[in-house]
């Protein structure tokens, strides 16, 4: 172990500029003591960088199918509700692989799992292309989601063990930015795309980045814990150790009630806004701004949290989403107070939710860090489900858009008194407590 953490120092010493292939000779020496993540003291570029491209593309392949459903629903002639199966079948699949796939970095170390993951759903998402029907979709959508879930949570952890202690909530928020850049830059591939090249271009446009990822992945990205065993486990019930048992319980509850928000608004948000009298290209704007703001938001809200806490600043946030969800169900068909309310709310959901994988990255210990965290966005995708689903059975009842969207404020309301209830735990403390 001492020799380990010589061989750290010298290597520090020996270079006064960062490098690629410098991170990754010190990650690979430091990963010898499962520790050592925790010890860091300063952020480690190359590695990180990789994390922000993974993010990049699962925001991509993630985010997309609300983009290109009124392109299939035309090109297939059926009702873009039809296609609520194919929309929640992905997130079905995702949920599934943050449950069991992401954890298994735990016991096998991170990087063999989001090597397989990465090329999973870069695979898959090619194969896309051939579905016919509702049904070949939905079916290929599950298993594209598996390997998404399984490589989110771990970049994830990844980023927080190349992040110095003291921002490692701000690097997550920060670099999961990447996520939402993915979602946002595929909405306007979609929009370029889809209108000359028919919406296959755009699943080949996005499992095309994951596979030109993959040998970059497994040449640079260092593996950053090791632990000292590989015997596959599942430490969930160290979620509840400890006194973490409350903390986790309000994490699940703040993540399923945000990602139920923010897959409502990404899978129906392009349809509603249409059917006000926008146009379908100026719907997708309003959607991939809804990206744009998360950025913004995260940019903003991580350093915010650092400093100050979680609990004031995410409630503050949440509580400034609820009020631009129900601005959007009262715009109708004005295009400036649309993109307006699409942006806020952005930073009220997307930019939350940035913060809230932060701050669980930062609240969990290393050994159980990818289980803590993949846990908390697996019981969110049980949220995402029920918000696509729910979307599209509102949306077959008939129901007029501002009754909609008053129904769409309360899950961020709800989440904004979470995370004031949720008080200052001495882990989540901001650097000014």
């Amino acid at each position: 172990m001492t020799d380990g953490r010589s061989r750290v120092t010298a290597a520090r010493q020996s270079r006064g500029s960062l490098t690629l292939m410098s991170d990754v000779a010190i990650a690979q020496t430091a990963s010898l003591d499962p520790e050592f993540p925790d010890a860091s003291d300063r952020f480690r570029w190359g590695p990180l960088a990789l994390c922000a491209a993974c993010l990049f593309v699962e925001g991509y392949d993630g985010q997309f199918m609300g983009y290109v459903v009124p392109g299939i629903a035309k090109q297939w002639h059926i009702a873009a509700s039809a296609l609520s199966p194919a929309l929640s079948s992905g997130l079905v699949g995702l949920m599934l692989g943050t449950f069991f796939i992401a954890p298994l970095a735990d016991s096998l170390g991170r990087k063999r799992v989001v090597l397989a993951s990465v090329l999973v759903f870069g695979l898959l998402t090619v194969a896309t292309v051939v579905a016919g029907s509702i049904t070949a979709l939905a079916v290929m959508r599950f298993f594209t989601g598996l390997g998404l879930g399984g490589a989110m949570p771990n970049t994830i952890a990844l980023t927080a063990e190349f992040s110095p202690r003291s921002w490692r909530a701000s690097a997550v928020t920060i670099n999961f930015v990447s996520f939402s850049l993915g979602a946002a830059v595929g909405g306007f591939i979609t929009a370029n795309l889809m209108p000359l090249h028919g919406w296959e271009s755009v699943f080949l446009a996005c499992g095309g980045m994951a596979l030109v990822l993959v040998p970059l992945l497994a040449f640079a990205l260092p593996e950053s814990y090791r632990p000292g065993h590989r015997t596959v486990a599942y430490p969930v019930r160290d979620l509840f150790r400890d006194g973490r048992a409350g903390i986790t319980v309000l994490f699940w509850f703040l993540f399923f009630l945000n990602l139920m928000e923010l897959y409502f608004l990404t899978s129906w948000l392009p349809t509603t806004i249409n059917s006000q009298g926008i146009s379908v290209q100026w719907a997708v704007i309003a959607t991939s701004l809804l990206q744009i703001g998360g950025v913004v938001g995260a940019f903003a809200l991580g350093p915010l949290t650092d400093r100050y806490g979680p609990g004031l600043v995410l409630g503050s946030a949440f509580g400034t989403a609820a009020l631009s969800v129900v601005l959007i169900g009262l715009a109708g068909s004005s295009v400036p107070v649309t993109l307006v309310a699409a942006s806020l709310c952005g930073i009220g959901t997307i930019g939350a939710q940035n913060c809230n994988n932060g701050v669980a990255a930062k609240f969990y210990p290393t050994a159980i860090r990818a289980t803590g965290v993949g846990w908390a966005l697996a019981v969110g995708r049980i949220g995402s489900i029920f918000g696509a689903l729910i979307g599209g059975a509102l949306l077959a009842t008939g129901m007029d858009n501002r009754t909609l969207f008053l129904v769409a404020a309360v899950p961020p309301l709800c989440a904004a008194i979470g995370y004031i209830a949720m008080g200052r735990q001495p882990e989540l403390r901001g650097t000014l407590a």
